[in-house]
């Protein structure tokens, strides 16, 4: 039992995350505006003057909770395509929440710059599971793995928070139909729920190691 909750956590978080980036990769020949992930952040998010847009020169698309600055990508800053203008919403609600005095974004300002640096506790939950296999290493791993979950369980709380604002605002930007709004709003739904899936995926590890360490294979 104990090592098909091994394989099964696993598949739930690398699964999640390979389906993340494919469907990021299918969608970026998919235009659904005329504006690029520029000109739909600042329109969503004109009535908040203290959030910033930069182009970022990294690979990635963020929001950076110490500087509460929305770093887009090249690829999603000049993107019109269904993955940049998702990608740049999601850093847009993220900031919003955050400008509602969110109490967990704040508690992580103080650590991390980024709250998708917390996306590798799940990918470290991984090597723990491959390396625990008795009682005294389920003794350690659960400890971290209680950790991995709330973390992952108040990610989910904030994208949730970002995705409900999101939806109440996305009719507002001119250039997006109700159509593409619509497969706008589908995307970024489904990406919460591949959160939730890893969410889950740690919640197994948990069960694998309450089990060896009540000794039931």
């Amino acid at each position: 039992m104990s090592n098909i909750l091994l394989y099964v956590s696993n598949i739930f978080i690398l699964l999640s995350f390979i389906i993340y980036f494919i469907m990021i990769i299918i969608n970026r020949g998919n235009k659904v505006t005329n504006s690029n992930g520029f000109d739909i952040t600042k329109d969503i998010i004109s009535e908040y003057n203290s959030i910033n847009i930069i182009e970022s020169k990294g690979y990635f698309t963020f929001y950076n909770i110490k500087r509460k600055v929305i770093k887009l990508d090249t690829k999603t800053y000049y993107g019109n395509d269904l993955s940049s203008i998702v990608i740049a919403l999601i850093s847009a609600g993220i900031s919003i929440v955050h400008n509602s005095k969110n109490k967990y974004i704040e508690f992580f300002r103080k650590i991390f710059s980024n709250i998708k640096i917390l996306y590798i506790f799940p990918l470290i939950a991984i090597l723990i599971n491959y390396s625990t296999y008795n009682i005294s290493d389920a003794k350690v791993s659960i400890i971290f793995l209680i950790f991995f979950s709330i973390i992952s369980y108040i990610l989910i709380n904030i994208k949730n928070q970002a995705f409900m604002w999101t939806i109440d605002n996305i009719n507002k930007i001119k250039d997006i139909s109700k159509s593409n709004s619509d497969k706008i709003v589908k995307f970024i739904d489904k990406i919460i729920w591949l959160d939730k899936f890893i969410f889950f995926g740690e919640l197994i590890m948990i069960i694998r190691y309450v089990l060896i360490l009540l000794e039931i294979n």
